[in-house]
């Protein structure tokens, strides 16, 4: 039996990966201490792990969906170095008192990479974006790049100053050597994909594992509460079984778009599918005005339970809802939002899995016709479907959680 110290960011699509492993591992015995947003507590404990929370005063999800949801990346990679900064001694004084057999951290919680780094840890990395460092997907346009760089200046003076007291502080040997900053890196990787849908960055060596979608419903089966929702109880429940059923969600960071919303109902409410739309918690639903009889808006759905019953999923590309919509071989029109969605919204319409709409990225309106078009391509070309299947088949054929804890435990063993 090992003591097994996990650490993540507050954002549901980093957590929600390590959950089911957390609670495979806690299932075959091993002690998990899982340190997290407070906000995360009961899905936590439910894995069997035991809940630690961060010291407070921090950033809840909600503040940091506001922050990063225009996906300005500079000012993403700059509060993750504050949040290092915060996290790093409360994470030193913890990993000392606790004396864990291994860290395993979240890519973006550079904070626990560096403190394993410097008590000489072993560490293990979970990865949930594609890494497209030096890979042809990771190119941007010159108008994008244009964009990005009207961004940066503010960004990336934050960034180096953080960096540098860090390095005034711990030194720089603290800090990853090699490669992009982020995702921080361990000993052993692994990452939510398979190997044949991750770009071919020189980034990937061989301590990373490609796992596949880290998926187990149990570990998600509160996060949909019934009190706040339109039309009926439970999506789809309603529509006859014969019609088509279009699931659409922006997931948690971007959820805020009542704009879109409304241009849903545009281009949809005469449309004969149902439409099931989960538009967040933080959404006023009264906001969206008149609904289509053939919708049913909801705050949060069962996610997982829900997309092996869709015919199609109007997503805004975040690499979670991605993978979990084509586990279940569900075809995808793309929405993103920002421009790390736009590269994996471009990397799997490279697959053939569904088109994209790049014109909402950084807050950019979607048009109800483009919509529309995007969809009736989706239910009419039996090609998306079959891609879908095909991409379904490489995740498949992966390993999930169990594969993540058999390679946790077996880089234990070998150490």
């Amino acid at each position: 039996m090992s003591d097994l110290a996990f650490f993540s960011p507050t954002a549901h699509g980093h957590v929600n990966p390590m959950l089911p492993i957390a609670r495979e591992l806690a299932r075959r015995g091993e002690r998990v201490h899982f340190t997290c947003h407070e906000a995360f507590r009961p899905a936590i404990e439910r894995t069997g792990a035991a809940f630690h929370p961060y010291p407070a005063p921090g950033p809840a999800p909600e503040m940091i969906a506001a922050q990063i949801g225009d996906g300005n990346l500079a000012r993403v990679s700059a509060l993750l170095l504050e949040e290092t900064e915060r996290l790093l001694p409360f994470t030193l004084t913890a990993l000392e008192r606790a004396a864990p057999d291994l860290v395993v951290f979240d890519g973006m919680a550079l904070w626990a990479r560096m403190a394993a780094t410097l008590q000489g840890r072993p560490a293990v990395a979970t990865i949930p974006t594609f890494i497209f460092e030096g890979t042809p997907e990771g190119r941007l346009k010159p108008r994008e790049l244009v964009r990005l760089l009207r961004w940066l200046p503010a960004g990336v003076l934050a960034l180096f100053r953080t960096r540098r007291r860090l390095i005034r502080r711990y030194g720089a040997a603290a800090f990853p050597p090699l490669g992009p900053l982020f995702p921080a890196r361990g000993e052993l990787n692994l990452s939510f994909t398979a190997r044949a849908l991750h770009p071919d960055s020189p980034v990937i060596d061989d301590t990373f594992r490609f796992v596949g979608p880290s998926i187990d419903p149990q570990t998600r089966r509160d996060d949909t509460r019934r009190d706040d929702t339109r039309r009926d109880d439970t999506p789809g429940d309603s529509w006859p079984g014969d019609r088509p059923l279009v699931y659409i969600s922006l997931g948690t960071v971007n959820s805020g778009r009542v704009d879109f919303y409304r241009h849903c109902f545009a281009a949809f409410g005469d449309h004969p599918a149902g439409f099931i739309l989960a538009a967040g918690r933080g959404t006023d639903l009264a906001a969206l005005g008149p609904i289509p009889a053939n919708f049913s808006v909801h705050a949060t759905v069962p996610q997982l339970e829900l997309l092996p019953r869709v015919d199609a999923f109007i997503t805004h590309a975040g690499m979670n809802s991605v993978h979990e919509a084509l586990y279940d071989g569900v075809p995808l029109v793309m929405v993103p939002q920002q421009f790390e969605q736009l590269l994996v919204a471009r990397t799997m319409a490279a697959r053939g899995v569904g088109p994209i709409i790049e014109t909402g990225v950084a807050g950019g309106a979607v048009r109800p016709a483009d919509l529309r078009r995007a969809l009736v391509a989706v239910m009419k070309n039996p090609a998306y479907r079959t891609a879908a299947r095909r991409v379904q088949a490489d995740l498949r054929a992966t390993g999930g959680y169990h594969q993540a804890a058999d390679e946790i435990q077996t880089f234990l063993a070998r150490r």
